[in-house]
């Protein structure tokens, strides 16, 4: 059990970052675009995602030096355009006009493009295969079973929670304005953590060399 919460708590504080993702179930949450599928689908990705990393994988890519500096570099690449598109939809008030029926997209295209954004996004492979790959490498088998339970159960309470609130505050977002603060403060969160990425290929190329 204590293995379990371990895993959660470990998972949560991964989980709760904001970035690409969870802005884009925040996104989704505030116009009611089939939300509750958008949480499923994160979920979904998480659940493989981590055993891929807990059972195998996350061993051996941890391992490689190389792997890591590629990862970064595409993943520092990736959320500094999500940046600059943030920034660009701040300035486009006409698009903030349409209204919310307008705004929404079909299931499908919805449940697609949450996999684009999840599964593009570095980011995502940094914490479930890479980060808590390497962490569950102390534990043997059975132990690993109830770490990943740990960590699914993250997974389902934070997107849940995340897909819920955003869900009740649209009333908020009507508003042009809440737009263009969301957009803003999203663009300097992605510049923020394009900043933290290159850093680490900084590091690593260092080490490496």
């Amino acid at each position: 059990m204590d293995i379990a919460i371990t895993g959660f708590l470990l998972a949560f504080s991964l989980f709760a970052g904001i970035g690409a993702q969870n802005l884009f179930v925040l996104k989704q949450g505030i116009m009611k675009n089939h939300i509750l599928w958008v949480c499923l689908c994160c979920i979904a990705c998480d659940i493989i995602l981590v055993n891929l990393g807990i059972f195998g994988v996350g061993e051996l890519l941890s391992q490689n030096k190389i792997f890591m500096i590629l990862l970064g570099v595409i993943g520092a690449i990736f959320v500094f355009f999500y940046g600059l598109l943030s920034l660009k939809s701040a300035f486009q008030t006409t698009s903030l006009n349409l209204s919310f029926a307008e705004k929404k997209s079909s299931l499908q295209k919805t449940i697609l493009q949450t996999l684009i954004i999840t599964l593009i996004n570095p980011h995502v492979y940094l914490d479930t295969i890479v980060i808590l790959g390497a962490t569950s490498l102390r534990y043997d088998f059975s132990e690993k079973i109830f770490f990943s339970l740990g960590i699914i159960g993250a997974s389902c309470a934070w997107f849940l929670c995340l897909g819920f609130a955003s869900f009740k505050a649209s009333e908020l977002f009507k508003k042009p304005l809440s737009w263009v603060i969301v957009n803003l403060f999203s663009a300097g969160v992605m510049f923020f953590i394009a900043y933290g990425l290159f850093m680490f290929v900084l590091e690593e190329v260092k080490a490496y060399f």
